[in-house]
């Protein structure tokens, strides 16, 4: 019997090595993970960024279009008033008139068109060359220009023949005209005439219909 241990010895080795070989190629070599992948998933899916008021990363807020900020006060430019008033309740006319030469850089008012809150100034220069601007009764102050507006030389000629003679100025000849008809609004006024005779042409809507009344350029008297 003693002869057959080593026989016995070299196959147990030889067992053992084909068993750690053979569980060396079955084993799993991928690498472990550190977590459960669903708990990983739920983890990211509910994180939430700080929002308080002491964190860097809040979104900033959207600014709202209500138009709740303060008013325009009339100090910079602009296209409109800002104050949302569309027709104000009384129309200074000499300040409008007076904002329209200054922007100019003096001369007459010869023409006002508008309603409401915006009114186009036409001034004509002592040479007779014209400028148009936009201002605000609201605000008492230019929205928009001065632009120049072209006028052939005979109309040059003739504003300035008118404007010498010229006793009755543009808002002189407003006030006349609206005062002239309860609940009359003025819509345009025009200085024509001669420049012996200057005349100041206004129309007006009154409860819904226009009329048209004449102011004397000398007299201020209304006519129409």
């Amino acid at each position: 019997m003693t002869p057959r241990l080593p026989l016995l010895t070299g196959a147990l080795v030889l067992g053992i090595a084909t068993t750690t070989l053979l569980a060396g190629c079955s084993g799993d070599d991928r690498p472990t993970p550190s977590g459960s992948a669903s708990a990983s998933a739920s983890r990211t899916a509910g994180a939430t960024p700080s929002t308080g008021s002491g964190s860097s990363s809040s979104p900033s807020a959207v600014p709202s279009d209500d138009q709740t900020g303060s008013a325009d006060d009339g100090t910079g430019p602009g296209t409109g008033n800002g104050s949302g008033v569309e027709t104000p309740e009384r129309i200074d006319w000499s300040t409008i008139t007076q904002q329209g030469i200054a922007v100019a850089g003096g001369g007459s008012v010869v023409s006002l068109a508008g309603a409401g809150d915006l009114w186009t100034v036409v001034v004509a220069g002592p040479d007779g060359s014209r400028t148009q601007a936009v201002v605000s009764a609201t605000l008492g102050r230019v929205t928009s220009g001065p632009f120049p507006k072209d006028a052939d030389a005979a109309t040059k000629a003739a504003d300035v023949a008118r404007i010498a003679a010229l006793r009755t100025d543009a808002a002189a000849a407003a006030a006349a005209a609206t005062g002239s008809a309860s609940g009359a609004q003025l819509v345009s006024l025009t200085l024509g005439g001669s420049g012996s005779a200057p005349v100041w042409t206004a129309t007006l809507s009154e409860g819904g219909a226009t009329k048209t009344v004449t102011v004397d350029g000398t007299t201020g008297a209304v006519a129409g």
